[in-house]
């Protein structure tokens, strides 16, 4: 069957599966023959059916900064996706108190989805696998590639499984679809907008599906529950990073946000080296950067977002760490609001407002985790070795299709795309799936004939 078969096949499988729209109450008229006793909304099964994916447990082997097998208790994409969905939940709670809406459960559901396509290695992996697709093409792929968000739409319609052998994907509901869509749009070309470009939210092949989740739509405007999950995202990111990184010493806390009389010298150089690097890196990206109101930010927020000392290991410490998070998650969230317009507070009929120094903090947060450890020498050196593993698996992979799970055969006989069938394999794996295998491959440890890496 040609690409554009398989296509409207999907399409119109999707389109007799899943509830027409998000109605006010949530509710799903259910077409498969579910038992009427069922009392759980279209939205409550949309969690489920993440939650029993094997994707989504998959996350619990794939980095949220570092891998996901370091020693520590680092966060890995489940439970930074489990937090996700915790905080996204809490705000649409107080949202439907205050406005009438949105569904807590469906922005739970697009909080526990957001991430559910990454590679094994999170950005890292997903950079090499579009170096290597982009190699393997001949050169840039204009409209086209992988993209972890992309990677998102694809597992949730295509690569997961459900109760239903012909009909492919989790069958979640259109709402749910569309808010764990963070960039709504195809691949643009290299000379384009760069945003377009660097991020996109659905491949050619799934464009068909991609038109079903947006019903008609053509522009950029994202759903409310996207924009709440997309906050919760980025709130959770830096505050549990960067707990995790103070806790074992490389974001120095203490000496960038010291209690009252404590900013002596070394504080002052600290904050002078970030500040430092933050300004040299958005020059790099053509950004602009007010320094003194950075500085200005960074103080205020310090004058109550207090780190008495280095991380000790005591039970004290850890009650001032948890302390410090709710503070931040509390600022981070208490002055959020919705614009409704008049409108019922679902989908496009609202938006959500933060404060323009909440998302400024919230930016200069992030930094923190690239300058004092995603820009390490020591992680530099490992991103080069998970580079090489995740671009060999899908060189060897693209070359020897007969080294596809059953599951992957099957959808390249439906597809007929290597690379792309490929791409899925190795962007299912896990981390130390894709370390085994690589030994494997290259013959470094055949391992055992009873070895099921890819299971």
């Amino acid at each position: 069957m040609s690409e554009e078969g398989v296509a409207v096949r999907r399409a119109r499988s999707m389109t007799r599966m899943r509830p027409a729209e998000y109605s006010r109450h949530d509710r799903e008229q259910h077409a498969l023959g579910y038992a009427t006793e069922d009392e759980r909304s279209g939205f409550e099964h949309d969690v489920d059916r993440i939650l029993y994916s094997t994707q989504w447990r998959a996350l619990a082997g794939k980095s949220q900064v570092v891998a996901s097998a370091e020693l520590g208790i680092y966060h890995t994409r489940l439970t930074h996706s489990v937090k996700v969905a915790q905080l996204g939940r809490r705000m649409a709670e107080r949202f439907v108190r205050e406005y009438g809406g949105p569904s807590p459960a469906l922005v739970e559901a697009a909080c526990l989805a957001h991430d559910i396509g990454h590679p094994p290695f999170g950005h890292t992996g997903e950079r090499a696998l579009r170096k290597a697709m982009d190699v393997i093409r001949g050169g840039p792929d204009p409209v086209d590639s992988f993209e972890g968000n992309a990677q998102n739409l694809r597992v949730l319609t295509y690569l997961a499984a459900h109760k239903t052998a012909k009909l492919r994907g989790l069958h979640l509901t259109r709402a749910c679809l569309d808010a764990s869509t963070k960039y709504p749009w195809q691949r643009g070309p290299a000379d384009g907008d760069p945003e377009r470009h660097t991020k996109w939210g659905v491949y050619a092949a799934d464009r068909a599906a991609f038109d079903w989740v947006r019903d008609g739509r053509t522009g950029d405007v994202r759903p409310v529950e996207e924009e709440v999950m997309d906050w919760a995202d980025d709130i959770t990111y830096v505050c549990h990073d960067t707990e995790d990184f103070y806790r074992t010493g490389l974001i120095p806390l203490a000496a960038l946000f010291p209690p009252p009389g404590g900013a002596g010298a070394e504080s002052e150089r600290e904050l002078g080296r970030f500040l430092d690097y933050v300004e040299a890196k958005r020059s790099r990206l053509g950004r602009p950067f007010d320094r003194g109101a950075a500085a200005e930010l960074l103080a205020e927020f310090g004058r109550w977002w207090i780190v008495p000392a280095p991380f000790g290991g005591r039970h004290a410490d850890g009650v001032e760490v948890n302390t410090r998070t709710a503070k931040l998650i509390d600022y981070l969230t208490g002055g959020i609001s919705l614009d409704v317009g008049g409108k019922d507070a679902i989908r496009y009929g609202a938006r959500l407002v933060v404060p323009e120094e909440h998302r400024q903090l919230c930016e200069l947060l992030k930094e923190l985790l690239w300058c004092y450890v995603i820009e390490r020498p020591a992680l530099a050196t490992q991103r080069h070795g998970k580079e090489r593993i995740v671009s060999d698996l899908l060189v060897w992979t693209y070359e020897s299709v007969d080294l596809l799970p059953p599951d992957r055969a099957e959808e390249l006989d439906d597809h007929g795309d290597a690379l792309r069938a490929a791409a899925d394999h190795v962007s299912s794996l896990t981390e130390a799936q894709a370390i085994a295998l690589h030994r494997r491959l290259s013959g470094a440890s055949l391992g055992s004939v009873n070895d099921n890496v890819w299971i």
